[in-house]
């Protein structure tokens, strides 16, 4: 019984760390906020290309949000493609996040037979 309970308690923590850690347009989205405000420190300290770390990181998310995205930046480590590309991503994700809150459609069933026979 015991037993039974300890393996329910580490499978019940097992899912909620799943569902903390999944990547959801909701968490690129976070992430893409966090790359931007770098992204603004690295202008406002005139740092024309961007640390290799962080365009990695980059590059990486935008490969995960479309395969389209890190093809626009190419090899181009500079602040402002990469804002402008990560500004676009940031749209696509926010549509997607509306489309995934959006309910389905319900089936309309009629209260009322309207038979003219």
């Amino acid at each position: 019984m015991i037993e039974r309970t300890v393996l329910e308690i580490a499978r019940h923590r097992f899912w909620a760390w799943q569902r903390r850690n999944a990547v959801t347009p909701r968490s690129q989205l976070r992430e893409t906020d966090q790359l931007l405000t770098v992204l603004e420190e690295c202008r406002v300290r005139r740092i024309r290309l961007i640390p290799t770390p962080i365009w990695r990181r980059i590059v990486q998310l935008l490969g995960q949000i479309d395969s389209r995205y890190p093809q626009r930046i190419g090899i181009d480590r500079s602040v402002e493609v990469s804002s402008e590309v990560l500004f676009e991503a940031q749209e696509a994700l926010m549509d997607e996040e509306q489309r995934r809150r959006r309910p389905f459609p319900g089936k309309v069933v009629p209260l009322f037979r309207s038979d003219k026979s």
